[in-house]
């Protein structure tokens, strides 16, 4: 993120949504009038049908979560079990089920999960999605929050896409529904808020790279995913730099993998992504002392040491909060599920 290029490019993508905020006015246009003396007013417009159902969303939940269920508790375990475990997953959740599935030789921690809270969006096109919150259950008894996100890409198929632990003590937000109980989705540049959807991980990786002192300082709300990572890379430079041999260096990126967006109740939005955060040690002069792969990345290689660099690529996966428009107030990260899915030594 420290390229010139790419701040350029953020920069300005801030400054065409605040130049947009500002020339649109009102936001849309003006709202309908009942004909003046007649003393009828218009029924109010009848909602669309859902692209997908709140039965169809539950149907999709229930059969995801109980399969992992079987599954992670298949004794004794077969390779088509692991195979089916991965099947059931894509995007970031696939890359971090591949990567726990390798590092564990096949068996996963097992989890049970409470009753979802469902947000389903009534509007929205292919491909189609919706999000749930449910309690997420360990084999020690710990109980966590999550947040779900479940795609479809064509077909019938529906995957889980995403997977955040909400933050220990946070809630998460109210989200706004219909009379019907489905919620808004929000375009990837939507304006309402102070951070539109698609801006939402590029202003993260900055600020996890350069914390306080980036330009995106009070935009999005210090914490231990943000500025935090931001002092841990500076620290450990330093550190790095007092050695002759060893060389430190730690970047963040948006992924490629799906943004969504949901309306919340306080006309803010609840966001969900991911980042890639791409890590190397190198080794500046030989002979040099050898770098030991950590035990988290163990399992996605066979090496246990690496003679001139190690690059570690981890999965970040985030749920955020982001406030309505001019409200002043900072995005918060408020959910993280993440680890090392890929692992390179030379």
């Amino acid at each position: 993120m420290r390229e010139r290029g790419r701040r350029d490019l953020l920069v300005l993508a801030l400054s065409l949504v605040t130049a947009t905020a500002a020339c649109s006015g009102s936001g849309g246009a003006a709202p309908g009038q009942s004909p003046r003396g007649t003393g009828v007013t218009s029924a109010p417009a009848a909602l669309p049908a859902p692209r997908v159902t709140l039965a169809e969303a539950e149907k999709a939940l229930a059969g995801i979560l109980g399969a992992e269920g079987v599954l992670s508790r298949a004794t004794p375990r077969q390779e088509a079990d692991a195979r089916n475990m991965a099947e059931q997953t894509r995007d970031g959740q696939e890359a971090l089920a591949l990567a726990a599935l390798n590092s564990s030789r096949g068996a996963p921690p097992h989890y049970t999960w409470g009753r979802p809270q469902l947000l389903v969006p009534r509007v929205q096109r292919s491909p189609f999605w919706f999000a749930a919150i449910v309690s997420r259950v360990d084999a020690a008894g710990s109980t966590r929050p999550a947040v779900l996100t479940l795609i479809k890409y064509g077909g019938e198929r529906w995957y889980l896409s995403s997977a955040s632990l909400l933050e220990p003590g946070v809630r998460a937000p109210e989200i706004a529904k219909d009379a019907e109980g489905y919620a808004t989705a929000l375009g990837y540049e939507d304006t309402s808020v102070e951070i539109s959807p698609r801006l939402m991980a590029p202003l993260h990786a900055t600020s996890a790279e350069e914390g306080t002192a980036g330009f995106t300082a009070g935009l999005i709300e210090q914490g231990p995913h943000t500025t935090g990572y931001a002092d841990e890379i500076s620290t450990k430079r330093l550190d790095y730099k007092k050695d002759d041999c060893l060389g430190y260096d730690s970047i963040f990126a948006a992924s490629n993998y799906p943004v969504h967006a949901l309306r919340t109740a306080d006309g803010g939005a609840m966001v969900t992504y991911s980042l890639i955060r791409t890590t190397t040690l190198t080794s500046k002069v030989e002979p040099c002392a050898e770098i030991v792969v950590p035990p988290s990345a163990r399992g996605l290689i066979s090496e246990r040491r690496a003679s001139k660099e190690l690059r570690t690529v981890e999965t970040q996966q985030y749920v955020s909060t982001v406030p309505a428009k001019n409200s002043g107030r900072p995005a918060k990260i408020i959910g993280y599920l993440g680890g090392i899915t890929k692992a390179f030594v030379s």
